[in-house]
């Protein structure tokens, strides 16, 4: 057995060799397909061994041999794709974002490229900046830091000054982004239609939802429309783009472009930066290490996370304490400095750090994507972690709306009643829902659609994906049950929301947070405003396949 496989290993590297030279000059798109190919073919080779391998081997035999693979191959998976950059970047920025549902080990790894992605030297950004603009930088910045805030998949942002004083930040789209991704999602598609046809949708509508991130200008309408749709939250901000709209156009002229936007600057940090240095902090106070943390919480049931959380009012409580005795300070001071300061020093008022109110955070997030998608339908397609800041005065910012999504009426309806379906539990209505929104599967089971519909809608806790491995394997072995032909394309984006917003809530210590529950208000709301409604009953079952039997190769 051993000797076959490492006789098939050799053929199938000899083969992947000889269609590489074949290949590696045809273009650069094939290139970069190619290269790519034979970087991460001997990792998926290594991992089918193990997988054949250790197909009669018990449950926890698996697991140890591949969190030894998923400890080796995520480090040399992100130096894959810092080489490669443009959709790989993208694609490992997406999967960075899957706590619980992609091996921790990836997630860690691909988790720098959210606010640390590959950055260009500012030499060759200031060429398209003054290109974009027309005009010399010092003609329009006072200051512009040559080091980037942040560098993502297509572009890298900086902080700047424009000569009225004005804090702004810049994004600068990198040369040659555009084309390389487009290349890129060509070969992926054809690849997967191949061999994973039901993907070719949902990977088309990524793409046509990529369009906006490559016309800035366009990106800054869609902002601007999200600042004005938004305007009712007074916690939530997204900031202007400094576009022929703003009124410092008339000094300096539209500064959008398609390869530049200039945008209002927001203080405080992603929510992805918090969450880290919560971790930094916990490993000091403990006398260890980041990694031991986590290893720490990745071993804990969801019960004992929630353990870990400060009660609402005791969080509440200190933030009120805080805040009083910061003021008790500066009324102090002010009676000094309007009396004894004017012939002495004065006394410098302070605005002590206080905690994050995760509860009000997590509340608001929630509450101002169910009103993008319910009552505005105009929502933003990749809410990650990164894109969500906590702002210094303590309320949320909203950034990088290239990928918005417009539903329709019609849209917004059905997507409610999934909403209130899966909040719901109920397995018959949201089954019949999956289908009317175009899932397919090969038997057209009830069960699979039902669980397929929870876990995107709802959550990937214990009560939707444990009979079926836990969020890692859900996919696997739903397809050993009943295998997905075709996705609901048209709702993909959505689906990509609610998965995002629930992995940056995860991020301020909700895991267990379901996103059908925390949005089904708006979703009702919807409903009653078109005068729809959907009928269900609460935790209806629906007929459920042997599971133990079909996947019988799972040993405890």
């Amino acid at each position: 057995m051993r000797a076959r496989l490492w006789q098939a290993a050799k053929g199938t590297s000899a083969l992947a060799a000889l269609a590489a030279v074949a290949g590696y000059h045809f273009y650069e798109g094939t290139k970069r397909l190619v290269e790519f190919n034979f970087l991460v073919l001997p990792i998926a080779l290594h991992y089918k061994v193990t997988q054949i391998a250790t197909q009669q081997s018990s449950e926890r035999t698996k697991r140890e041999a591949f969190a030894r693979l998923h400890s080796r191959y995520a480090p040399r998976s992100l130096e894959i794709i810092l080489r490669q950059r443009g959709f790989y970047v993208k694609a490992a920025q997406f999967c960075s974002q899957l706590h619980g549902v992609l091996p921790d080990e990836y997630v860690e790894a691909f988790s720098v490229l959210r606010d640390d992605a590959p950055s260009l030297p500012f030499y060759q950004i200031q060429p398209i900046l003054e290109r974009d603009l027309g005009t010399r930088i010092s003609d329009i910045f006072s200051y512009v830091s040559t080091k980037p805030l942040a560098a993502a998949s297509i572009g890298q942002v900086h902080a700047a000054t424009l000569r009225n004083g004005t804090e702004v930040v810049v994004k600068v789209q990198y040369p040659l982004a555009e084309e390389q991704f487009y290349t890129d999602m060509e070969h992926f598609m054809r690849l997967s239609s191949i061999i994973a046809p039901y993907y070719v949708e949902i990977l088309r509508e990524l793409r046509n939802n990529f369009l906006n991130e490559f016309d800035y200008r366009r990106e800054a309408d869609l902002q601007r429309q999200a600042h004005v749709n938004l305007r009712k939250f007074p916690g939530v901000v997204v900031p202007l783009p400094f576009d022929r709209d703003h009124p410092s156009c008339r000094e300096f002229g539209n500064l959008c472009t398609k390869n530049v936007l200039v945008m209002e600057r927001l203080r405080g940090q992603s929510v992805d930066s918090w969450a880290t240095e919560m971790l930094q902090l916990r490993a000091v106070q403990e006398g260890t290490t980041v990694d031991e943390v986590m290893a720490e919480l990745r071993a804990m049931s969801m019960k004992d996370v929630k353990k870990l959380l400060p009660s609402k009012l005791a969080l509440d409580t200190l933030i009120a304490y805080r805040g009083f005795c910061d003021a008790l300070r500066n009324h102090a001071a002010f009676v000094y400095n309007w009396t004894l300061g004017w012939i002495g020093s004065p006394i410098n008022y302070v605005h002590g750090a206080r905690p994050v109110n995760i509860y009000s955070v997590v509340d608001t997030i929630f509450r101002v994507q169910a009103y993008c998608i319910f009552n505005d339908g105009f929502f933003n397609g990749d809410p990650h972690a990164g894109n969500v800041m906590l702002l210094d005065d303590g309320r949320v910012g909203l950034i990088d709306w290239g990928q918005v999504t417009q539903f329709a009426p019609k849209e917004q309806a059905l997507f409610a009643k999934m909403v209130v379906a899966v909040a719901d539990r109920d397995e018959q209505v949201v089954a019949e829902l999956a289908w009317e929104m175009g899932l397919e599967t090969e038997h057209h089971t009830e069960w699979v659609a039902a669980k397929v519909g929870t876990f995107y809608c709802g959550s990937h806790g214990d009560d939707v994906t444990g009979e079926l491995g836990g969020p890692i394997l859900f996919e696997e072995n739903i397809a050993k049950i009943d295998r997905v032909t075709r996705s609901p394309d048209v709702y993909i984006t959505a689906l990509r929301n609610l998965i995002m917003t629930r992995c940056a809530v995860s991020l301020l210590g909700f895991p267990f947070a379901d996103s059908a529950v925390c949005m089904r208000s708006a979703a009702e709301a919807c409903l009653e405003r078109f005068g729809d409604s959907v009928s269900t009953v609460p935790c209806r079952k629906v007929p459920r396949p042997d599971v133990e039997g079909l996947l019988g190769h799972m040993r405890s």
